[in-house]
């Protein structure tokens, strides 16, 4: 209950009840969490003992169970309880079995809850905006806006992790962009520049800083060069595959030096940000992508590196 509750603060969405359910084909202390009748991920605890992450920067080694932490993939390791004292002193974060459970259960649903949000989901939402606006939603759909656009555009949104609890917002935007953009990524990408007060304040630190890793001038070029217009407003990035790899392996390697405490993200032109989310999901898909055109002009921005195509 209390990860959904939290889950419904942090995006907006309403989880269905989490069901658990014993598997005797499971070796002890094995775990899966499927989601739609599918395994997205699995782990394995060991009870009556504390998991020891190495956030980057422990100090020595300890006498434990060399494994990876299940969420993040770092170096850790399952120590005894009686341990955990001289783990902590050494930079060691240590969290118990539940602990390790609803973390990675959290991260899934913040990683695939887009999958959960579907057409009921929209449908509550539409009911409840037109109660309030409903010149608004007659405006919009069914012309110039399918309910499938529109429930890709609240995909899109929860997909990175934005809240879609200010869902009159998110529809105004749409409303004033369908006339002349229809496609829904596009469309996307005007509803998130609508929410800079919302990602400004997800990505700066507690003394509003936000942290970024830049685009090397080169780099920009190369990716402005490679923009392209399509039907209904959608903009393409054709990067050659040599100048893709270099470009994902630089931005990798960028994300892996931070060792702040706080969020780091990409900043790139508006027009490139949501192609380049789109090549960078399946290697980077925790680092978010941003435009400048998402952010107040009030925010503080720090760089914390730059990605270059040159070698």
């Amino acid at each position: 209950q209390r990860i959904r509750r939290q889950i419904a603060q942090d995006l907006g969405l309403l989880v269905p009840a989490v069901h658990l359910r014993d598997n005797l084909r499971l070796q002890a202390g094995e775990y899966r969490i499927m989601m739609r009748g599918e395994e997205v991920a699995k782990g394995k605890v060991i009870p009556r003992q504390t998991l020891a992450i190495n956030p980057g920067d422990a100090k020595g080694q300890l006498k434990g169970i060399d494994v990876k932490d299940p969420v993040f993939g770092l170096d850790a390791h399952w120590i005894p309880d009686k341990q955990r004292i001289q783990a902590q002193a050494r930079g060691y974060t240590c969290v118990d079995v539940p602990t390790v459970l609803t973390t990675h259960l959290t991260e899934i649903l913040h990683q695939y809850g887009f999958e959960l949000f579907g057409r009921q989901e929209l449908a509550d939402i539409l009911d409840r905006v037109q109660e309030e606006n409903p010149r608004l939603i007659e405006e919009l759909i069914p012309d110039p806006l399918s309910r499938g656009a529109v429930l890709r555009i609240f995909r899109n949104l929860l997909r990175e992790g934005v809240s879609i609890r200010d869902a009159q917002t998110i529809l105004e935007a749409m409303a004033d962009r369908a006339d002349r953009v229809t496609d829904p990524d596009a469309l996307t990408e005007f509803v998130r520049q609508r929410m800079a007060r919302h990602l400004t304040h997800r990505y700066a630190d507690e003394e509003g800083t936000i942290h970024y890793i830049g685009l090397g001038r080169d780099a920009e070029e190369r990716i402005s060069e490679s923009l392209h217009g399509g039907e209904k407003g959608a903009i393409n990035l054709t990067l050659s595959p040599d100048d893709a790899r270099t470009l994902l392996i630089g931005l990798r390697d960028a994300t892996d030096e931070w060792r702040g405490q706080n969020e780091v993200v990409v900043l790139c032109p508006p027009l490139a940000r949501g192609p380049l989310r789109k090549l960078t999901e399946k290697v980077i898909p925790r680092v978010s992508i941003v435009s400048p055109a998402e952010l107040l002009p009030t925010v503080r921005l720090e760089r914390v590196g730059v990605v270059s195509m040159s070698a």
